[in-house]
């Protein structure tokens, strides 16, 4: 009776010796699954980052090379032809003659170099001054364009949380809407709103700029992506929300064909810049 109660006792110390074994083995399985989903999880997201950040850059690269060509140009067939002509009016046999003209022409053109610096570096985001950058981007649209543009600036719209680097962004990407709009709208009209959070909003500050214009077919842009196989005219708007995710702002772009743009920008007052 003893040996085969003896062989019962071993019986179960090998089963509890596989048990145990099944059990770690499990628990190591499971880990390294987790640990593996984790890191699969990461590497989608460097990934993901590593496409926008180099979407981010060929869009830079684009911006810089494209605004290169408009200085370039701006500068051939104004300053530049500006001065030739005030030198035949200098080497004309009667130069004093020309006086008042030649300081005519040289005022427009200094008037001229002032309106590319300051599209260039606007002073008032070094004195973090968001309304008079945006009031003074308004009127040289209007200035420049053929298009009525109303600016309504709700009372207590504050924007004096926003930081240097913010107030650029967010100058830029106004600017990149005026542009697009004057190149391809077709619009009579523009109407840009700037407020604060009404009501149970979410506190920051809010920019709406619409235009009575063509439209495109796209229906709506987020997120930096475009439905259309042709996104690539719409290169300078996902530029827009690259821009805004670099301040932790958003942009939504809704349109339609043949009714006109529409615009929504949010700056958050407690998002912290990337």
């Amino acid at each position: 009776m003893q040996e085969p109660t003896q062989n019962i006792a071993e019986m179960e110390k090998i089963i509890q010796s596989y048990t145990t074994i099944f059990l770690v083995f499990d628990i190591v399985f499971f880990a390294m699954i987790f640990a593996g989903v984790i890191l699969l999880i990461h590497f989608i997201k460097s990934k993901k980052n590593l496409q926008d950040s180099n979407e981010y850059l060929l869009y830079t690269i684009k911006g810089q090379e494209e605004e290169r060509e408009r200085i370039a140009r701006e500068l051939h067939d104004t300053v530049a032809q500006n001065i030739r002509y005030c030198k035949a009016l200098c080497e004309n046999d009667s130069p004093s003659k020309n006086n008042s003209k030649i300081t005519e022409i040289l005022s427009k053109s200094l008037a001229e170099v002032r309106a590319m610096s300051y599209n260039l570096s606007p002073p008032d985001i070094a004195k973090n001054d968001f309304i008079a950058c945006i009031k003074n981007l308004c009127q040289e649209f209007q200035e420049n364009s053929n298009i009525d543009l109303r600016l309504s600036i709700i009372e207590d719209s504050d924007a004096s949380f926003l930081d240097k680097s913010e107030i650029l962004n967010l100058y830029r990407i106004i600017q990149e809407s005026f542009t697009n709009i004057q190149k391809h709208s077709k619009a009579k009209e523009v109407v840009v709103l700037i407020r604060r959070e009404n009501g149970a909003e979410e506190k920051g500050l809010y920019i709406f700029i619409s235009d009575d214009g063509i439209g495109f077919e796209e229906q709506i842009i987020q997120d930096g992506k475009s439905t259309s196989p042709k996104s690539e005219k719409h290169f300078g708007l996902i530029g827009m929300q690259k821009r805004a995710k670099l301040i932790q702002a958003t942009v939504q772009i809704n349109s339609a064909k043949g009714e006109g743009t529409q615009i929504s920008i949010f700056k958050p007052v407690n998002a912290k810049v990337m």
